[in-house]
């Protein structure tokens, strides 16, 4: 570890899913209650050249700085605090003003648009490109990561989630992970894929009317007290 670059250290304060232990004195360190947040309101003190991050799963972390639009260097060492060994220090449900959205691994998204046809809150935009951005975070249904089981190149990350790989962790296994993606597939959308993500885009232009646009905050608030 460099002694001129700081680490950072995220302690993922809502669902206590990482435990780090004491900063050595002579370390600088960079300390975010949680780094989803950070990512989502853009935290200049991201933007720093980190010689280590101690946060969760190395993709999920990367994916995070991609969004905030300080990509990591290939030298940056990712530390996963969210060892099966470690025990979370904190209760897992959501406190208030969750930090909960998606990000994206690019490095894995084939723009092929599934996930802003299946979102009905208009958290994906499309660019002008055709590349498929996470535009509006704060709109995303809190501890929904259903978008995440249906993308067939399991590109989409939710840093929070409990289930791998959608919570970032390592992709080790490409048949498995290829027929769990069609195993969801058929559990949300039923035998016409295509057909039931045209349903939902129709269903989602329909929530522009004011009463289902209640009903579906009222939802996502009820959806906000319960538990992965």
């Amino acid at each position: 570890m460099s002694p001129n670059k700081p680490i950072l250290i995220c302690q993922c304060a809502e669902r206590g899913l990482v435990e780090i232990g004491s900063v050595p004195r002579d370390v600088a360190a960079v300390i975010v209650p949680d780094l989803c947040k950070a990512a989502a309101a853009r935290d200049p003190r991201l933007a720093n050249e980190f010689a280590e991050i101690h946060a969760c799963h190395p993709r999920a972390v990367r994916a995070l700085f991609d969004f905030a639009g300080h990509p990591l260097g290939a030298g940056v060492d990712v530390v996963n605090h969210r060892d099966p060994a470690i025990r979370p220090s904190g209760d897992p449900s959501f406190q208030s003003n969750p930090a909960w959205y998606p990000v994206i691994d690019y490095n894995r998204c084939t723009a092929c648009g599934q996930c802003h046809e299946f979102c009905l809150f208009g958290v994906y935009e499309k660019t002008d490109e055709g590349r498929v951005v996470v535009a509006h975070p704060g709109s995303c249904k809190n501890n929904c990561p259903a978008c995440a089981r249906i993308c067939p190149e399991t590109a989409i990350i939710f840093p929070k989630v409990g289930e791998s790989p959608i919570n970032g962790a390592e992709i080790t296994d490409e048949d498995q992970r290829k027929a769990n993606v069609k195993i969801n597939v058929d559990e949300i959308l039923g035998d016409d894929v295509y057909a039931a993500l045209n349903a939902r885009k129709q269903k989602r232009r329909s929530l522009l009317d004011q009463k289902k646009i209640d009903k579906a905050l009222e939802e996502r608030r009820k959806c906000s007290e319960k538990k992965l």
